[in-house]
C-alpha cells in the first residue's frame, strides 16, 4: 500500500530521469545482472518471511494440540475421578449408617432387662413338645 503511495507521488518524467541515471551510472552490460540479482535478493526476501510465517503457524498449530490434548487429559482424569468421589462418597455414607444401627444395638444391650413380673406377661405360653405318633402314648388318645 504504501509502494503505490509512493509510486503515485512520482511522476512519469522522474522515472525517466532515475532510469537514465542507472543506464548512466552502471552502464547497459551490468543492468540485466543487477536486475537479476535484485530479482534473487527480492525472492530471497519472499520466501524468508513466507518461511516465518509458516513457523507462526505450525507453532501455533502445535500449541492449540497441546492445549485440546490437555483439555482430553482433565475430561478424561475428571471422568475417573468423578465416580471414585461419588462411591467415596456413598461408602462413607454406609459407614455411617451401620456405625449409627451398632451404636443402637449397643444401648438395646445395654438397657435393663425387664423385671420378673412384665417378663411373665410377655413370656409366651410354653407348648407341649411334639413326639412322633408312633412315640405317643396309646392312654393320651383315650382320654
Amino acid at each position: 500500500m504504501n509502494m503505490v503511495l509512493f509510486l503515485s507521488s512520482i511522476s512519469f518524467g522522474e522515472i525517466f530521469v532515475i532510469l537514465l541515471f542507472v543506464l548512466i551510472f552502471f552502464g547497459a552490460d551490468s543492468i540485466p545482472g543487477l536486475a537479476r540479482t535484485l530479482g534473487r535478493g527480492i525472492r530471497q526476501v519472499k520466501n524468508a518471511t513466507q518461511d516465518i510465517q509458516d513457523e507462526i503457524i505450525k507453532t501455533s498449530t502445535d500449541i492449540k494440540r497441546e492445549m485440546n490434548a490437555n483439555r482430553a487429559l482433565e475430561d478424561a482424569k475428571n471422568a475417573i475421578e468423578n465416580p471414585i468421589k461419588d462411591f467415596a462418597q456413598k461408602l462413607e455414607k454406609s459407614s455411617e449408617e451401620i456405625k449409627v444401627n451398632m451404636e443402637k444395638e449397643l444401648e438395646d444391650e445395654t438397657k435393663p432387662s425387664l423385671s420378673p413380673e412384665t417378663s411373665k406377661a410377655y413370656s409366651p405360653t410354653p407348648k407341649k413338645p411334639i413326639v412322633p405318633l408312633d412315640q405317643q402314648d396309646v392312654d393320651n388318645d383315650e382320654e
